[in-house]
């Protein structure tokens, strides 16, 4: 099922979650309103949207990638061990190597993954451990530097929208022209759906999984190449949430693990429901155990209320 097609009531409680969430911040603490808050927002759930969003064209396609928090380290510590700080040269170098770094690691999973047949949770897991290794090769603690032009990417504004706002809106339309309105996008879906069908129709299954996987990696490269210039440094270890975050995003958001089934409609809404409880809880001072207890009842909710099968019990869709 194409994204198109998918029931757009599914999403529907991710964003209701999430201005229930945002309200009761916003009784709670009178600075959570704020344009800069807001602003500061933006920057945090940015890459988590685009490693979102990476997971969410594995899944679709039946598979899952775990390497996901090692491209993007490995993208970030590169961006901050380049040569030519402060120079054109860096800043060129700054913006393809460590996107083209993070695609060539999602060129890798893919080929093992759509042309070996080689299981996809195996084969990333692996390829986790690999590529985390080669980002402490390059930077074994944090540090590095990136050139201060490089910042306005995380800081800076574009006919005064701020710069993350522009990237969530950029790559959240962009990915879902491509789910459903290309052949690719619609091939994922194919895949992940019904294999048998699928080859049956003569779909290239193993040349659509490839694809999945490579783009999961060019989005962990943008990811952590944007989180270099919001840290303005590297760090070897600045991927390891992301693996499971995305994860969780990905299906709050409404994908289906059993893949075929969801889009990336809900990754903006299951991502601000992510850092919206530890914006709430730092603005209340609320001790950090405390986060983790509230952060997991309110995503055990929120996924309750995106799962189909509920929404079935309740007679609110078909099927």
């Amino acid at each position: 099922m194409t994204e198109r097609g998918h029931d757009l009531r599914i999403f529907l409680p991710v964003y209701v979650v999430v201005l229930v969430v945002y309200a009761f911040a916003g009784l709670r603490s009178e600075n959570f309103f704020t344009w800069t808050n807001n602003v500061n927002l933006f920057g945090r759930v940015a890459p988590l949207i685009l490693a979102g969003i990476a997971q969410t064209f594995v899944l679709l396609s039946g598979g899952i990638d775990l390497s996901i928090g090692s491209m993007i380290s490995f993208a970030n510590v590169l961006a901050a061990s380049l040569p030519y700080v402060d120079t054109n040269k860096n800043l060129v170098l700054w913006c393809v190597l460590p996107p083209l770094a993070g695609l060539a690691m999602g060129c890798v999973n893919g080929a093992m993954i759509g042309f070996g047949r080689f299981p996809p949770f195996i084969i990333t897991l692996a390829t986790s451990a690999i590529y985390l290794g080669m980002s402490f090769l390059i930077l074994d603690e944090p540090g590095g530097e990136i050139s201060y032009a490089a910042t306005y990417v995380a800081s800076g504004s574009l006919w005064s929208v701020p710069m993350p706002l522009v990237i969530i809106i950029g790559s959240v339309a962009v990915a879902h022209v491509f789910l459903g309105r290309t052949k690719a996008g619609r091939s994922i879906y194919a895949v992940g759906g019904n294999e048998t069908l699928a080859l049956q129709s003569g779909i290239n299954c193993g040349g659509v999984r490839f694809t999945g996987y490579a783009l999961s990696g060019l989005l962990s490269g943008l990811a952590g190449t944007y989180l270099s210039a919001r840290m303005y440094a590297g760090d070897p270890l600045v991927g390891e949430p992301y693996v499971m975050n995305s994860i969780a995003v990905a299906v709050i958001g409404g994908t289906s693990l059993a893949g075929g089934r969801g889009g990336v409609v809900g990754i903006v809404g299951g991502t601000y429901i992510f850092y919206l409880i530890d914006n709430i809880l730092n603005l209340l001072s609320i001790d950090t155990f405390y986060q983790y207890i509230a952060k997991g009842l309110v995503l055990i909710v929120a996924l309750a209320l995106t799962t189909p099968r509920l929404f079935r019990r309740l007679g609110l869709t078909r099927g």
